[in-house]
């Protein structure tokens, strides 16, 4: 259908076959242009969560990392939809983690964020499905060289302050990303909208990035369990999101 395939890691928590009962929150998080799937990991974030899981900082959560096999195909070349990569994101690779893993499937347990034009999807992916993300991040989103269709433009999609979302813009105080991100900040404030804004050190590479990772984990995961019995419990036969399965 998309004429190229996309790769993904999943990285489970280390607790996830000890708490066999429960359901996991779930971290999509896009690699920036030219990377593939192993930009975060190479970053450090897999490293960083199972420390900060293991030392009790956070609550368990599922990562899951997606890629495309062509850097300059539909990642650079659609704007958003069906036929693009938001298509392959929230149409196979979303309902394929939820069919396979123990995961929430309801949008206060997924959170979806992204690197410079990562960034600039996990907000139009976000913003375009508040039924499947309520938390979105943006880090250094490489807004200024966005020319999408309305329909999936950011500006557009966030002009109704997107209700029950929250939303978390980052950027380097030497990122050219930085005016950008500033301006995508001031804009949905005014619509009323629940964002985060933070400057680290840094231009537009992966040392900023790593740096930054502390920050954003913490971001992700504020409002999701902090232990693993705090998890909700996981029903096998559930195909959709019931109202018994919430969050404490």
């Amino acid at each position: 259908m998309y004429g190229e395939q996309i790769r993904y890691l999943v990285h489970l928590p280390p607790c996830y076959e000890y708490y066999a009962d429960s359901a996991y929150p779930v971290l999509y998080m896009l690699h920036g242009w030219p990377m593939d799937e192993q930009h975060w990991v190479n970053l450090g974030l897999l490293d960083l969560a199972d420390v900060w899981m293991a030392q009790k900082l956070v609550g368990p959560f599922i990562i899951v990392l997606p890629g495309v096999e062509e850097a300059d195909g539909l990642y650079v070349n659609s704007s958003g939809g069906p036929h693009s990569f938001e298509g392959m994101v929230v149409d196979e690779l979303l309902p394929r983690v939820d069919k396979t893993y123990r995961t929430l499937r309801e949008p206060e347990g997924r959170a979806i964020g992204g690197i410079s034009r990562g960034g600039v999807w996990s907000l139009e992916i976000g913003l375009r499905h508040p039924e499947l993300f309520s938390i979105i991040g943006a880090h250094s989103p490489a807004l200024a060289l966005n020319y999408p269709a309305p329909a999936y433009d950011p500006y557009a999609l966030g002009g109704s302050g997107a209700p029950g979302q929250r939303i978390y813009l980052t950027a380097g105080n030497g990122d050219w990303a930085r005016a950008g991100a500033i301006a995508f900040r001031d804009f949905l404030l005014e619509q009323g909208a629940n964002v985060t804004y933070q400057l680290h050190e840094g231009g537009h590479v992966d040392e900023l990035w790593s740096l930054g990772l502390p920050d954003y984990v913490a971001f992700y995961t504020a409002e999701w369990p902090k232990t693993g019995e705090a998890l909700p419990l996981w029903h096998p036969d559930w195909e959709e999101p019931h109202p018994e399965m919430t969050m404490p």
